[in-house]
């Protein structure tokens, strides 16, 4: 997992590389390869497009535009501190966009619209996944998904409310340009999820609970030192004790991420086989070195 860095510059770097990469990924394919071969999809860019199919107005303007109006129906409805992290993409976004649009350049060479709904996908994947990263919104449909989320349907989950959304918009593509663009948004949709998954999982998106019962004290005891000093993990424990056996056992308990989990399973298995380990998925974790609880769930 990527640490934040300590100091103010070194965070600040970090950010802005967050910041500046989303921006860059998602505004360049927009306009190097949706717009060149007359594709579409959902969300904010999906709109972008349906509006400059029927006015003849900058591309980039329209964005801006849209993205200046989620930013304020989320400030007017969730508060300032939720809007911190919108403004950085809202104006990164268009500001790069502009830009693209003035450089005479297409990513293919030719026209071939599967290609293209796959680019889109990746690079909506990368963009919206290094976004998530640092927190941040692109002030699009993830956006006002979570403003319906906090202001109305707190029991579902962001993503299906923004995926509800991302449908409509592509339904009413397929009235506006053709059934066939909106097939291939729905490709784009389906690769771009498939990527923010790799990147946030494989990041610090999720993590696991791995509970590790020892075969002995001293076992315990090496199992620990090693998640500590080698993982950089905390570990709890707690005493258990096994009904058919009636012997009791300390239960090691860790939360990190899956891919410190096989790190741990490894070492566990090396040292310890006799071991009883289980691992559970967690949806969100608060606390020092996880998420901050004061944070709006975006799940």
């Amino acid at each position: 997992m990527l640490k934040t860095p300590k100091t103010k510059a070194g965070r600040f770097i970090r950010e802005t590389l967050i910041v500046l990469t989303s921006a860059f990924f998602g505004s360049s394919v927009q306009i190097f390869v949706m717009i060149p071969n007359g594709m579409t999809s959902g969300g904010m860019p999906g709109i972008a497009r349906l509006i400059t199919h029927f006015l003849p107005v900058s591309y980039s303007l329209v964005y801006y535009t849209l993205s200046m109006v989620v930013l304020i129906i989320a400030w007017i409805t969730m508060g300032k501190g939720e809007v911190k992290r919108i403004v950085a993409l809202g104006f990164a976004y268009p500001i790069m966009l502009f830009i693209f649009e003035h450089i005479d350049y297409e990513f293919l060479d030719s026209p071939d619209p599967f290609l293209a709904a796959i680019l889109i996908g990746l690079f909506y994947g990368i963009a919206t996944g290094v976004g998530y990263i640092g927190g941040y919104s692109s002030g699009g449909t993830d956006t006002l998904a979570r403003v319906v989320k906090f202001k109305l349907f707190n029991h579902l989950r962001t993503g299906d409310i923004q995926m509800a959304m991302d449908v409509a918009i592509i339904a009413i593509s397929a009235f506006v340009f053709d059934t066939n663009i909106a097939m291939y948004a729905i490709i784009t949709a389906v690769v771009a999820a498939r990527v923010i998954s790799l990147i946030t999982v494989g990041y610090s998106g999720r993590f696991v609970q791995f509970d590790i019962i020892a075969s002995s004290k001293e076992k315990s005891d090496q199992i620990t030192e090693y998640v500590l000093n080698d993982v950089n993990r905390a570990v709890t424990s707690h005493v258990s004790r096994g009904e058919y056996t009636h012997e009791e056992r300390r239960t090691l308990s860790v939360i990190c991420t899956p891919a410190e989990s096989i790190k741990i399973k490894k070492y566990v298995a090396d040292v310890d086989p006799d071991s009883f380990a289980t691992v559970m998925s967690l949806t969100n974790v608060w606390g020092k070195r996880f998420q901050d609880i004061n944070e709006a769930d975006n799940t």
